[in-house]
Formats: C-alpha cells, sequence, structure tokens
C-alpha cells in the first residue's frame, strides 16, 4: 500500500504552466515500518508552498516504500521527456544507506539489508542524479543528511558517502533539513545565485555544476501572477504584521507590494500600538488618570493601571474634544490633557479662594453680631454654624472656661450620685446616674459596669465618619503624599499645625475648611478627588 500526500500540482496529472519556474519534487521518508523514525525529514516538505509561490509546478510525497519511490521518480521522468520545465529541483529525505556499489534512500519496508538486498530496499541516488541530468545548467539535487540508527548490515554504511559522482550541469546541495528549507526559499527568488543560497546554512556543501555569477532564476523573472494573488489573499485574510511582511519577502515589488505596505503602516499606526509605543510608566499613568479626574471623568481610581474605568473615562474625554473615540492617547493627547487639566486646576483654586474670602467675611461678621465671643449663648451659635472658623479656637477656650464653672458646680453632685450608683451596684441605679450625668466624670466606669452587668450591646452600624475615615485610609497614602497635603492646606490659608504627616485634630480641620472651600462633603477625611485637587495645586505652585 502507497502512504503518499501530494500537494499543490501534480506533475503528471496537470500541465505546467506557461510562467513555470519548473519542476519540484520533494520526497520524504520520516516513518518507517522497521527503523525509529527519521527525525527532521517531514520538515522540508513545509517548503511545497513557497515553491509553488516561486512559480514552481510542485509534487511532496511522504513515506512511500519503494514501489512508491520509483513510481514517482517515473512519473518525474515522463514530464521531462515531455518537455515540461526548464529547471527541476529534486529534494530527498529519509535514511540512507551505501556501499560500495551505490547509495540508496530506503523505502519505508527496508529491513534485514545487504548490498544485494538494498536494490529492492531503496531508490537509487545515481539514477535521480541521471534523470536530473535532463536539464543541465538547470537542475538542482537537495539530499538531507539524517542519522541512520544502528548497524544498516555487512557491507553498509549509515547515511550519505563523503564523495558523490555528479553528472555534468546537475548542481547537488547536501546537508541538515532545516538548513537545506533555507535554501529552498532563497533559490526561489529571482536572481538569487545558488552559492549566495547555499549560505544560509553553515552545514550545507555544494558540488557538480556551482556557476559563480548565474542565477538559478533569472533576476527578471517573476512567478505566475495566480500564485502571488494567492499569496496576498492568505496575507490579507491573517491582518498580522507577520503574514504581511512575509509576504512583503516573498513579493517585494510584487502587485499587491504597496496594499501590503499600507496594511503594515496602518497595524502600526493603530491607537493601541501608538499608545504602546510610548511606554508609559506607572506614575506617568497615575497623572493621566489624575488629569481625568480633574476634568469631572470617572477613572474608578487612581492606581496607573488603565483598566475599563480609565478607557471608558479617555473615550468620554476624546469625544468632548471632536477625537476618535479609541480609547487609547498619543502624545499629543496626553499633552492637550494636562494641559486642559492644569487650567481646570487653576479655576479650582481660584474659585476656592473666592469662597474662602466670602467664608471668611461672613465669619468675622457672625462672630462680631454674636458679641465676639463674650456670651456662652453666641460662642456655641458661632461654633454651630463655624466649627472650623477663624475664631473657632478662641470660641472653645471660652467655652472651656464655662464649662469647668459648671463642672466645679456639678462636681459635689456628680460624685454623690455615683457613690449612690455603686452603693446600689444594680442596673437601674447605673442607668439613673447615666440619665442624670450623661457626660458626669463617671459615665464612661458607670457603662462599663451596665455592660457588665446585663452583657454589652451589638456594636452599631458604621457611622458617616466611620465610613470617611475608612475611606480614606483604603486611599493608603505614603507619610510623604501626607506632608505634601499639609503644605498645600497650609499654602491655603487653612492652618494645619506642623507638616509632620501626621492628621491630628488641627490637620482635620483644615481638611474641613478646605472641603467647604472648594464646595466638597465636609467630613475631615480625604477622598480621590480631594488629593487630586491638592496635589495638582502642588505640583503647579503657579497657578496659586
Amino acid at each position: 500500500m502507497l502512504r503518499v500526500l501530494l500537494v499543490a500540482v501534480l506533475l503528471s496529472a496537470l500541465p505546467v504552466p506557461l510562467a513555470a519556474a519548473g519542476l519540484a519534487l520533494i520526497l520524504a521518508n520520516e516513518s518507517y515500518d522497521e527503523l525509529r523514525v527519521a527525525r527532521g525529514a517531514g520538515a522540508l516538505a513545509d517548503e511545497a508552498d513557497r515553491m509553488a509561490m516561486a512559480g514552481f509546478a510542485v509534487e511532496v510525497a511522504r513515506d512511500l516504500d519503494t514501489a512508491g519511490l520509483r513510481a514517482v521518480l517515473a512519473g518525474l521522468e515522463s514530464d521531462l521527456e515531455a518537455g515540461a520545465g526548464e529547471r527541476v529541483v529534486i529534494v530527498l529525505s529519509g535514511h540512507w544507506v551505501h556501499g560500495r556499489h551505490g547509495t540508496w534512500l530506503l523505502g519505508t519496508e527496508a529491513a534485514g539489508l545487504s548490498p544485494v538486498m538494498a536494490d529492492g530496499a531503496g531508490l537509487r541516488l545515481d539514477a535521480v542524479l541521471a534523470l536530473a541530468s535532463a536539464r543541465p545548467g538547470g537542475a538542482i539535487v537537495a539530499l538531507a543528511e539524517t542519522n541512520f540508527p544502528g548497524d544498516p548490515g555487512p557491507g553498509l554504511a549509515g547515511g550519505l558517502p563523503d564523495g558523490i559522482e555528479v553528472p555534468q550541469g546537475v548542481t547537488l546541495v547536501r546537508g541538515p533539513g532545516t538548513q537545506l528549507a533555507s535554501f529552498l526559499s532563497a533559490i526561489g527568488r529571482p536572481g538569487t545565485r545558488v552559492t549566495v543560497a547555499a549560505a544560509q546554512g553553515r552545514a550545507l556543501r555544494l558540488s557538480g555544476f556551482v556557476p559563480a555569477d548565474l542565477p538559478f532564476l533569472p533576476a527578471d523573472f517573476r512567478p505566475g501572477e495566480e500564485a502571488e494573488r494567492r499569496a496576498w489573499a492568505a496575507a490579507e485574510k491573517a491582518g498580522s504584521e507577520e503574514a504581511l511582511s512575509a509576504f512583503l519577502q516573498d513579493f517585494p515589488d510584487g502587485r499587491f507590494a504597496d496594499r501590503a505596505r499600507a496594511a503594515l503602516d496602518a497595524l502600526e499606526q493603530a491607537p493601541d500600538r501608538v499608545e504602546e509605543a510610548l511606554e508609559l510608566s506607572r506614575d506617568e499613568r497615575r497623572a493621566i488618570q489624575r488629569d481625568l479626574t480633574l476634568l469631572g471623568r470617572d477613572t474608578r481610581g487612581i492606581d496607573g493601571i488603565f483598566g475599563p474605568g480609565t478607557r471608558g473615562a479617555i473615550r468620554s474625554w476624546q469625544r468632548q474634544n471632536d477625537l476618535d473615540d479609541t480609547g487609547f492617547l498619543d502624545r499629543d493627547q496626553i499633552f492637550r490633557l494636562a494641559a486642559q487639566a492644569a487650567r481646570r486646576a487653576a479655576e479650582l483654586e481660584a474659585e476656592a479662594r473666592e469662597r474662602q474670602a466670602e467664608i471668611d467675611r461672613e465669619d468675622r461678621t457672625f462672630w462680631r453680631d454674636t458679641g465676639a465671643g463674650t456670651e456662652e449663648t453666641g460662642l456655641r451659635a458661632y461654633l454651630d454654624r463655624f466649627p472650623d472658623g477663624l475664631f473657632a479656637a478662641i470660641a472653645r477656650e471660652r467655652l472651656d472656661a464655662f464649662e469647668a464653672e459648671r463642672q466645679a458646680a456639678a462636681q459635689a453632685r456628680d460624685r454623690d450620685a455615683w457613690e449612690a450608683a455603686r452603693d446600689a451596684d444594680s442596673p437601674a441605679a447605673y442607668r439613673r446616674y447615666l440619665e442624670d450625668f450623661p457626660q458626669g466624670a463617671f459615665a464612661e466606669a458607670a457603662q462599663d459596669r451596665l455592660d457588665a452587668l446585663i452583657g454589652r450591646p451589638d456594636r452599631p452600624e458604621m457611622d458617616a465618619e466611620d465610613a470617611a475615615r475608612a475611606a480614606e485610609e483604603a486611599l493608603g497614602l505614603p507619610r510623604v503624599m501626607r506632608v505634601l497635603i499639609e503644605q498645600r492646606l497650609d499654602a491655603l490659608g487653612h492652618d494645619p499645625g506642623a507638616a509632620d504627616g501626621r492628621f491630628d485634630t488641627d490637620t482635620r480641620r483644615a481638611i474641613r475648611r478646605y472641603q467647604r472651600a472648594s464646595d466638597l462633603p465636609v467630613t475631615g477625611y480625604l477622598t480621590e478627588q480631594a488629593v487630586s485637587r491638592l496635589l495638582m495645586g502642588a505640583i503647579l505652585p503657579g497657578m496659586d
């Protein structure tokens, strides 16, 4: 049973096109019945498509027994006798043996060899060379060398002999299969000399007819238009840089070369490729996210990672600026975005300063109208309206004095009530104490004892202040950034205290003042939006 796989054009079945470069036959025996696999032998069959594109009528036969090898070679002989093709390329790969009387490419059934039996178990190399000599000056025979497994038998040696007698006009090239593949690709390019093609592999050896200046295919030879059209259709369908580049390598001056180069240029100018080429650092990506946030776009975090949130924010910004909404940025767009963000930061700073000036005017007026801090009622009214106001510290000091007086008067009653509750040591007694003295000196101790007597109640849900505190902690602000924020608050006149990176009471008050002036939710804790504004001001001090 013949195991034959034919690729491209069958030599004996179809006429050779007038524009064909010639005939090509590739015999690749890799899998044997009794012998170990001839590794790499099948790789040369992969050159069939490339040789077909170069204009050759190609036949590929794989894993043939001896009868199959001879039948395929007989078909080539018939085509050559009929005058088909000015050139012929014959490629043989598989297990070789040689002896005093010849060299054979073994069929897949080969086993138990001897010099007498070798003719019945393989294809004689001298028969192949004789057939190639029908096209003197236009014939190449390529032999792939493989390692023969074990001892082929008495009187025989595995592999190819060192010296091979080559008929006049035939070029013989031998060496590893991978290097022969590069050789075959090279000779398919018009104007390429055999010596130049052989330079594709250091282990390749040439013998026989080796012209120094004569190319195998004329420099002005052009493969058939149909081969080029098929190659372009395949490259266009793939649409990848690798496929287009391979097409241009094979057809640099073809009908579709300009279209292939245009497609390559389009790939290189694709928005994602353009942004990728900028090699933006993590910090540069964070800066872009801060700019988008300042311009009112939600990037879903300022982390230097361009996920769906950031891509959506970029597209929104691009649409507003009459740009293609690709979601990817080029260098000019990044500069434009930064300039817009800088202008917006300056506007926000100016608005905040104006708002703060108005708040300060209202602050001073209200302080004056409530008695300038001489009465407790006026002090409390002032702090209710301006808890972080210009006179808040003075108001609290004076309220503390009033409170100290009351506490001194209440201490005796407080202690008497506490001693009574402690003597009773009952839940009802401690509740009465806490109702009468919710801010008493012993309120905490009373509550602890009450909890111990009745069991601690469930912890209440997180209130708004706890939520704001947790949101700030999630930002993970490093100390250097906290110092920058305190310095910025001080520059804006909000008096955060020492710029030491510790957000104490003074810092919290300054944050609330800044949030109030900037028309942000007043919590005393920072958000991504507030940090973006403050840091933009720190980066652009001239905007103050």
